[in-house]
C-alpha cells in the first residue's frame, strides 16, 4: 500500500549517523502512515527532542561524540523534575519520561541489549533490520505505549474518586471486638452483616480473613506503626478485593480504614496483560516467556531436573503476508496458537505441562514451549513431531485452504546451556539448522552448530569488505555459435579471492549475498565491470561480442534497476544490443505482474533477455510466450549423459523445438564431450557453453581467443559467421 493512504499516526525521531539508514528507516516509517525526524548524531538528536518532542525515538546505538546510550540517559534525564539546560535553565520535558525508544543494536550483542534496557530504552531492534516488518514493530510499541498512558490516566482518575467517597471505618479493641463500624454511603456491602458493632470479626468476616485482621491489629498496637493488608469477599457473582489499613489510636484499640480496591486490581492486571501478553494472540509473549525460563532454572537447580526449550518457526510465513495479505497472516497466528495450546494440552503426551504457562509467541511468525521436568531426549522429540504432525494439517482461514509446515530447534538443560538467554539462542540456532536442513524438521542443538554460524558470520563480514577491497573479480565463459564455432558471446561469472581462504567457491558466498541483500551492489559492480570489459574487446579485437550477466531475484525486484543498467551502458559506452541479462524461472513466475513491468521497462532500454537453467523450475508455455524473452539456456542437468541418455535427449531435442517454434534462440549449457556437441547441432540447438568449449577464464585468455579467431566482416550482429575454434584452442 502507497505510504500516502495512510492516516498519520505520530511523530518519530530517527538518530542515526549513517544517511543510507536513517533515509531506509524513514522510509519504512512512511509506509505506515509515521512522520519522521531526522538527527546525525547524539547532541542533534536530544535537541531535536527537547524543541519538539515525538511520540517515539529510534536510536542506534553507535553513533560519534555520543552513544545512543548516552543519549537514551540524557531523554531520560530531561523528564526528571528541576532538568536543566545547558545554559543553566529549566529544561524539564516531562514527556521524556515515558516516551517509548527503541534502540537499533548489533545482531548478538546481549551486552548491548541488557546495557540498553538500563539506559532507560522501551524495546530494542537487532541488526540485520528486518525493513519489512520494522514499521510495523514501531507500530505495535507506539500503540503499547499508548495503552499504558490511557490506564495510568484511568487509574490515577480511580484514585481521585476513591478519595472522593467516605471509606468504611471501623475500631477493634485488643480481643478483635467491633467497637464502632461505619461504612461509606458509595462503598456498598463491605461486609455481609449491617450491624457489626460488638461482634467479633470471626462473626463477620471468614475465618481465615478474620484470623488475619486480629494478627495484624495486635501488631499495630504492639509496634505502634501503621499495617495493611488486602484481601477478597465473594460478594454476588464476582469476588471484590479490598485494602485494609490499621493504626493506632493511641488509647488500646485499633482504627481500620477499608477501600474497595477491585479496580486497582484490575486495572494492574491490565497492565500486567499488556506488558506479559502477546496482543494478537493473547499467549505470553517474550518477557513472560524469559520469566517463566528464569523461574524454570531456579527450580530445576535446585530439583536436579532437566528441561527442554523448543524454538518453532512457520516456514514460509512471509509468503502467506505477501499474497494474501497481513490480515490472513494475523488469523494464520492467531489459528496457529490456538493449535498449538491444543497440541500441549495437559491431557495430552506430556501431562504434567501446564500449556497456558508454557507457550509463548516471541514475535513475528516465532514461537516457544517449555518442557519441565524432562526424562528423556525422546519426549521433547515426540513433543516436536506432535506440533508439526499439527502444522502440517491444513489451515482454513478467509475462504482459504492454506497449508504451513514448522522448523523446530531444542535446546537442553542442563547440556546446553545454564542461562535463559544461552538456551533460547541455541534454540533458535537448531531451529536455523532445521531450515537449513530442509524445513519442516525438528532438530537438537550441538556446539558444532555454534562453530558453523560463527564461521557464517565471518563470511558475511568478509564479503562486506570484499568490494572496497577489490577481492572480487570476474571471470568470462565463451559461448559459441554451434553451426560455425565461432565465439559469439561470453558468460561474466563473479570469484571471490579471500585474502586469508583464497578462492570462496561462489556456492558458498552467493547464496550468503542474497540473503544479506549484499548482492545488489555486488550485482551492480558486475554489471559495471561486465559492460566495460565488452567494451574494451569490441576496440582492441574488432568484435561485437555479447557480453551475458546473470541477475539475482533481488536485484530483479530492485526499484533501480533500469537505472542502474542506464548507467552502466550510458558510462562504459557499450551497445544495449550487446548486453544480455539472464535470469532464472523462478525469478520470473514469482510475481507475473511485476516482472511483466520490469521486463517491458528494460525491453525498452535495449538489452536482450534470456531464461537461465530452463527446465529446473516452472517450464510454463504459456508464461514464456508472455515474458517475451529472446533465448532460454537449457540446464546442464539435460545435458550430462547425452547422446546416451535417451530420455534427457527427448527432452533437449522437444526444448529446442519449443523454442524454435516460440523464435527464441537456444544456449545449451555444460557441454563437456565432442559427441554432446555433435548431438546437439543435429538437434539444432542455436549455441553452447561449457568446459569442451572453454572454461570460465580471466579477461586475457578470452582476449587470446578472439584475436585467434578472423575478426568477423561486420559488427552489427554478435553472431556474424567466423571461422570454428578447435577444441583444444578452445
Amino acid at each position: 500500500m502507497a505510504a500516502h493512504s495512510h492516516p498519520k499516526r505520530g511523530t518519530v525521531l530517527v538518530a542515526d549517523d549513517d544517511p543510507v539508514m536513517r533515509l531506509l528507516m524513514l522510509e519504512m516509517l512512511a509506509q505506515v502512515g509515521l512522520d519522521a525526524v531526522e538527527a546525525e548524531d547524539g547532541p542533534a538528536a536530544i535537541a531535536s527532542f527537547q524543541r519538539r518532542p515525538p511520540d517515539l525515538v529510534l536510536l542506534d546505538v553507535d553513533m560519534p561524540n555520543m552513544d545512543g546510550f548516552a543519549v537514551c540517559r540524557a531523554i531520560r534525564a530531561l523528564g526528571a523534575p528541576g532538568a536543566q539546560g545547558g545554559d543553566g535553565a529549566p529544561a524539564a520535558t516531562p514527556a521524556a519520561a515515558t516516551v517509548p525508544i527503541i534502540m537499533v543494536t548489533g545482531g548478538d550483542d546481549l551486552e548491548a541489549v541488557t546495557q540498553a534496557y538500563e539506559a532507560g530504552a522501551t524495546d530494542f531492534v537487532s541488526k540485520p533490520i528486518n525493513w519489512p516488518i520494522l514499521g510495523h514493530r514501531v507500530l505495535y510499541v507506539l500503540r503499547a505505549s499508548d495503552a499504558i498512558a490511557r490506564l495510568r490516566v484511568a487509574d490515577a482518575h480511580n484514585r481521585a474518586v476513591l478519595a472522593a467517597i467516605p471509606d468504611t471505618f471501623f475500631r477493634l479493641d485488643r480481643d478483635g471486638v467491633y467497637l464502632d463500624y461505619e461504612q461509606g454511603h458509595e462503598a456498598g456491602s463491605t461486609f455481609p452483616l449491617d450491624h457489626c458493632v460488638g461482634r467479633h470479626v470471626s462473626e463477620v468476616l471468614p475465618q481465615h480473613i478474620a484470623g488475619h485482621l486480629l494478627e495484624q491489629a495486635r501488631a499495630v498496637l504492639s509496634s505502634q506503626q501503621i499495617r495493611s493488608f488486602d484481601y477478597e469477599l465473594q460478594l454476588g457473582e464476582q469476588p471484590r478485593h479490598f485494602e485494609a489499613r490499621l493504626v493506632s489510636t493511641g488509647a488500646g484499640d485499633v482504627l481500620g480504614l477499608v477501600r474497595d480496591i477491585s479496580e486497582r486490581k484490575r486495572t494492574e492486571e491490565q497492565i500486567r496483560r499488556l506488558a506479559y501478553c502477546d496482543s494478537l494472540t493473547g499467549i505470553p509473549n517474550r518477557q513472560a516467556f524469559l520469566e517463566l525460563l528464569e523461574r524454570e532454572l531456579d527450580h530445576s537447580r535446585q530439583a536436579c531436573k532437566k528441561f527442554a526449550v523448543l524454538f518453532m518457526d512457520l516456514d514460509s510465513f512471509k509468503r502467506i503476508n505477501d499474497t494474501l495479505g497481513h490480515n490472513v497472516g494475523d488469523l494464520l497466528l492467531q489459528t496457529v496458537s490456538e493449535r498449538l495450546r491444543e497440541t500441549i494440552r495437559p491431557s495430552d503426551v506430556v501431562s504434567h505441562m501446564a500449556s497456558g504457562n508454557h507457550l509463548a509467541r516471541l514475535g513475528g511468525d516465532e514461537f516457544t514451549i517449555l518442557i519441565p521436568d524432562l526424562d528423556r531426549v525422546e519426549d521433547a522429540l515426540a513433543v516436536a513431531q506432535r506440533v508439526k504432525d499439527a502444522m502440517r494439517r491444513p489451515f482454513q482461514l478467509d475462504g482459504n485452504e492454506i497449508f504451513v509446515t514448522a522448523s523446530i530447534g531444542i535446546s537442553l538443560y542442563p547440556e546446553d546451556g545454564e542461562d535463559s538467554e544461552s538456551l533460547l539462542k541455541y534454540a533458535d540456532t537448531a531451529m536455523y539448522h532445521a531450515k537449513n536442513c530442509g524445513k519442516n524438521n525438528a532438530k537438537l542443538y550441538s556446539s558444532s552448530l555454534t562453530m558453523q554460524i560463527m564461521s557464517h558470520v565471518k563470511l558475511e563480514v568478509g564479503l562486506r569488505k570484499a568490494l572496497q577491497n577489490n577481492e572480487l573479480y570476474l571471470l568470462y565463459q565463451p559461448q559459441i555459435d554451434v553451426p560455425s564455432s565461432q565465439i559469439v558471446g561470453v558468460e561474466a561469472l563473479v570469484r571471490w579471492r579471500h585474502p586469508e581462504h583464497g578462492i570462496i567457491p561462489p556456492n558458498d558466498f552467493i547464496p550468503l549475498a542474497e540473503e544479506t541483500g549484499l548482492i545488489v551492489p555486488i550485482g551492480e559492480w558486475v554489471l559495471r565491470t561486465a559492460c566495460s570489459q565488452a567494451k574494451a574487446w569490441q576496440q582492441t579485437c574488432r568484435r561485437a561480442i555479447r557480453m551475458a550477466v546473470n541477475l539475482s531475484a533481488r536485484q530483479f525486484k530492485d526499484e533501480n534497476l533500469t537505472q542502474i543498467v542506464l548507467s552502466a551502458l550510458g558510462d562504459t559506452g557499450l551497445e544495449p544490443r550487446l548486453l544480455e541479462l539472464e535470469l532464472t524461472e523462478g525469478t520470473l513466475m514469482d510475481d507475473a505482474r511485476a516482472t511483466m513491468a520490469m521486463l517491458d521497462q528494460l525491453r525498452r532500454i535495449g538489452v536482450l533477455l534470456s531464461i537461465d537453467d530452463f527446465g529446473t523450475g516452472y517450464s510454463s508455455m504459456s508464461y514464456l510466450k508472455r515474458f517475451d524473452v529472446r533465448a532460454l539456456k537449457i540446464d546442464k542437468s539435460f545435458i550430462i549423459g547425452l547422446p546416451e541418455d535417451t530420455e534427457n535427449a527427448a527432452i533437449t531435442r522437444a526444448i529446442i523445438a519449443m523454442a524454435h517454434g516460440l523464435k527464441m534462440i537456444v544456449v545449451a549449457e555444460g557441454v563437456e564431450t565432442d559427441e554432446q556437441l555433435a548431438l546437439l547441432e543435429k538437434y539444432g540447438c542455436d549455441m553452447a557453453q561449457g568446459f569442451y568449449l572453454g572454461r570460465p577464464s580471466p579477461q586475457e585468455s578470452i582476449t587470446q581467443m578472439l584475436k585467434v579467431q578472423r575478426a568477423p566482416t561486420s559488427t552489427a550482429t554478435p553472431a556474424a559467421p567466423a571461422p570454428p575454434v578447435t577444441p583444444a584452442a578452445r
